[in-house]
Order: C-alpha cells, then sequence, then structure tokens
C-alpha cells in the first residue's frame, strides 16, 4: 500500500536520506546493553579509508544520463530546458533508489530560475515536485497552483496535483483533477489517474477494470509508465484482499523496473503482511542506502527473531536521528511504524501517527494511527481514521479489521441498532 505517493514525469513515465551503509562498516560497534534508543550520540570514523555509504557506480546508465545533461548545462548555463532537463533527472533518480540527496541535488540546479521575480512555470513545478516529494505539502501545493495559473493546460502539474491530493485524502479534488488530466494528456493518462483514485473511494472493481486497460493500451508506452500500471493494479487488488493477483502484479512491475525503490518497498510490505520475512532480506540487500528499505530490512529482522534484529533497529534509529538533525520530519509514517513494532513503544508511536495524520491520510497513514492507537490502549485516539474509512468507503481488509476494533460513538451506535 503505498504507491500513490510515487510521482511519475510525463515523457518518461506520466506520473532519504543515507547516514550508514546497510551493514555496519568495518569498527561500527553494536550499542551497549541498556542504551535507550534512539541512540543520539554521532558515528566517528576510525579512518579516513573507512566506507560509510555506497555510491552508484559510474558505470549505471542513469548516472551516466546525469553527468551528460550536467555537461551540456555547464556548456549553456542559461539554458533553462537543459536545467529542468538535468533537475528533472536528479528527481527521478532519487526517487528510484530512494534517496533524498539527488532531490537536493536538483534543487540546487534550478535555484537561479526559482529565485527570479516571475519564475517561469516549468521551473515553478519542478520545484512542486520536490517539496511534494519532501512532504512539503502545503508549499507544494502553492506551487503547483501558481503553476497553473501560467499555463493551465500543464498535464504535468495537473497530475502531481492529483497525486498530492489523493496524498491527503482529497478526493474529490483528486477527481477534478484527474479529469484536468485528461482534458491536457488524453484518455489513456487520464483513465489511469482516475483508476488509481477510484481505489480509495470504496470502487476497488472499478478501479482494477480501468487500471487493466490501461495495462493493455499501455503496452506501447515507456517501460516506467508501464511498472507504474502495474504496481497500481497490485495495490489495487491488495485493496480487494486478492493476495496472487497482487503479487503476480508486484512481480511483473519489478520485471521491469527492478531497482525501483517505491516498487520494492510496496512488495517487501506485502511480504511482511502475508508473514514472509524471509523473502523481503534477500529482495532488499542491494537497496540499503533507502531508508525506506532499510525499516523493511530491520522488521523482517525483527519478524524472525534474528540475532541481528537489535543491531538493525539501533540502525534505523541512528537513521531517523540524523533526519532530525537535517531538519527532515517527512517520515512521519515511517518512524511510527519503527516506534511501535521495533522500539515498543506505543505511546510514541500513537503521537508520531498523529502528527504524521494531519499532513498524510493514504490507506497507510490510517492503518498505521489504527495500530498505534489499538496498543497504546487509546482505540478513540484514531476516531479520525474510522471516520475518514467510513467516509470514503475505503475498501482494504486490514485497514477495516483495524477499525472495526475502535468503539464507535453511541450516536452512530444507536443507529448501527436500529
Amino acid at each position: 500500500m503505498g504507491m500513490v505517493n510515487r510521482l511519475w514525469t510525463i515523457g518518461s513515465l506520466i506520473c532519504a536520506g543515507v547516514v550508514f551503509a546497510g551493514n555496519a562498516p568495518a569498527g561500527y560497534a553494536s550499542p551497549p546493553m541498556g542504551l535507550p534508543a534512539p541512540y543520539r550520540a554521532p558515528y566517528i570514523p576510525a579512518s579516513d579509508g573507512e566506507r560509510l555509504q555506497e555510491v552508484p557506480s559510474v558505470a549505471d546508465p542513469k548516472v551516466v544520463e546525469m553527468r551528460s545533461l550536467r555537461a551540456k548545462l555547464d556548456a549553456a548555463p542559461q539554458g533553462l530546458d537543459a536545467a529542468i532537463r538535468l533537475a528533472n533527472s536528479y528527481i527521478d533518480y532519487s526517487r528510484q533508489i530512494g534517496d533524498a540527496h539527488y532531490a537536493g541535488y536538483a534543487e540546487a540546479v534550478i535555484a537561479p530560475w526559482t529565485a527570479l521575480t516571475a519564475p517561469p512555470a516549468t521551473a515553478l513545478l519542478t520545484q512542486a515536485t520536490i517539496l511534494q516529494y519532501r512532504h512539503q505539502f502545503d508549499a507544494a501545493r502553492d506551487l503547483l497552483q501558481a503553476t497553473l495559473r501560467l499555463d493551465a493546460r500543464n498535464a504535468q502539474a495537473w497530475l502531481t496535483l492529483a497525486t498530492l491530493d489523493m496524498v491527503q485524502g482529497r478526493y474529490e479534488a483528486a477527481r477534478k483533477d484527474c479529469a484536468q488530466v485528461t482534458n491536457t494528456s488524453g484518455l489513456e493518462l487520464g483513465s489511469a489517474c482516475l483508476g488509481n483514485l477510484l481505489s480509495y473511494t470504496g470502487q476497488a472493481r472499478q478501479s482494477l477494470a480501468l487500471l487493466r486497460q490501461s495495462e493493455v493500451s499501455g503496452g506501447r508506452a515507456s517501460i516506467a509508465y508501464q511498472a507504474w500500471i502495474e504496481g497500481l493494479i497490485a495495490e489495487t487488488a491488495e485493496r480487494l484482499g486478492d493476495w496472487p493477483l497482487a503479487e503476480a502484479h508486484y512481480r511483473s512491475a519489478l520485471q521491469l523496473l527492478p531497482r525501483d525503490n517505491f516498487l520494492l518497498v510496496a512488495y517487501a510490505d506485502f511480504l511482511l503482511d502475508r508473514g514472509r520475512p524471509g523473502e523481503v532480506l534477500p529482495l532488499l540487500a542491494d537497496h540499503s542506502q533507502s531508508d525506506t528499505a532499510f525499516l523493511r530490512v530491520a522488521l523482517a529482522q525483527a519478524a524472525l527473531h534474528s540475532p541481528e534484529a537489535s543491531r538493525y533497529a539501533w540502525m534505523m534509529a541512528a537513521r531517523f536521528e540524523a533526519l532530525r538533525q537535517r531538519g527532515s520530519d517527512y517520515f512521519g509514517r515511517e518512524e511510527a511504524r519503527f516506534a511501535l513494532q521495533l522500539q515498543h513503544d506505543p505511546q510514541t508511536s500513537l503521537a508520531l501517527a498523529q502528527h504524521n495524520w494531519e499532513f498524510q491520510r493514504a490507506p497507510w497513514d490510517a492503518r498505521v494511527l489504527l495500530e498505534a492507537a489499538l496498543a497504546a490502549h487509546q482505540p478513540r485516539a484514531a476516531a479520525a481514521a474510522v471516520a475518514f474509512v467510513e467516509q470514503t468507503r475505503l475498501e482494504d481488509p486490514i485497514v477495516q479489521s483495524l477499525a472495526r476494533q475502535v468503539p464507535m460513538p453511541s450516536s452512530n451506535a444507536a443507529r448501527e441498532n436500529r
């Protein structure tokens, strides 16, 4: 659950931070016994030659592409088009590998244009995409609206706004956004946008039908677009409780984009929910630079009762602390899961989940809030999530099961008993 957070760029498709490598570097001691989490002391390398993090290979085609685009911009630094292409390449790569540093590189590239008194629409849209990725939703929305005032037929801006509205549970607004995607980009992309939306509003079977049409017609589209549709079908099948169908489409998506962080994390969550943590470790073995992927590895280690579980939990705590020190707080959902499942601290998890709910209202956010409230023996603290599930008619067997455990207000109970 969570593909809606993925944002694609029209063309290649339509559409965090790293502290430690996946394995502790040489000399990286495990936490002393009894040390409270999160561990707050900084790690100091034992030598200048110590490996802290793996960086992408210069032979990686995406890295080659970024270097080529960088050279073109350096040769003509006043070229806005070249800057936008390079920035979008950085953003796509940041999403693919789950490393927010590249989003920062993109921001630096377009900074000369966003600093203008009257920034061009393309620069505003690129900056909005970066802010949406960082979960700075209000600022992203402002820039998207500014983009559309300058260019009302910008299909990418409408699609980005639709994605943002879905993440925040603004489904009526998202429906209008998808209509604009159809008007500005055509029926195929508009149908995919609407199909994505319907899976959140009690119409998952209709969603599946639309997405399967997009799957068939998307055979001529880019690999990235096809993987997006496959991932959305997998997520929708999960909403319907059709686990075999969901798994088949997750696997299809990963055959198309085997290193895509969003797909890997979504499939890892699927495996964890199915009680298959042993399959998560090889799936994510080469993706420890991503904090979201590393969390799933830590969860899998804990589920397997591995002797390494405490070390992975400690390292994950250090990553969250590093994010806080950098002023990043856009992993609220993940941190709430970490506090509940790895630190066994339901009160902290509930506080994090409640704060996260103020900004994000996707199904996973409802689930995390419900799980934390129930574990903290404060079920009514998740009343907002229950009301949201009822109002949107969300179809999700796990979320619905959790919501049924929250006592209903007396007025609702009375209506139920009539």
